[in-house]
């Protein structure tokens, strides 16, 4: 039978892989998810770039920090790095909005 944290794990890996999914079109084809906060991106291959660094980010975090079965604390410092990776995805999607001015 399936647990809880079986159930986390699989749902992080359908998120990560969907926003890996999202950032690599926007990065290939500057293609992005139709919606009410497309318009505001004015450059979205940055917007893409900067998904992909979140996802590596957030990604990193998880797998070393909260759903990490081992809970061994070494890697409480990379997922920490994880986290400050996920921001700086955040603050490049952030840039992505303003103009090139």
């Amino acid at each position: 039978m399936i647990d809880v944290h079986e159930t986390l794990m699989v749902v992080a890996v359908v998120v990560l892989t969907a926003g890996a999914v999202i950032g690599l079109a926007a990065v290939i084809d500057g293609w992005m998810i139709p919606g009410r906060g497309r318009d505001k991106v004015l450059r979205p291959r940055m917007w893409g770039y900067g998904t992909l660094v979140g996802q590596a980010g957030i990604g990193t975090f998880l797998f070393l920090g909260p759903l990490d079965e081992s809970r061994h604390p070494a890697f409480f410092p990379y997922a920490l790095a994880g986290m400050a990776v996920f921001a700086l995805g955040l603050y490049v999607q952030r840039l992505a909005m303003r103009s090139a001015s």
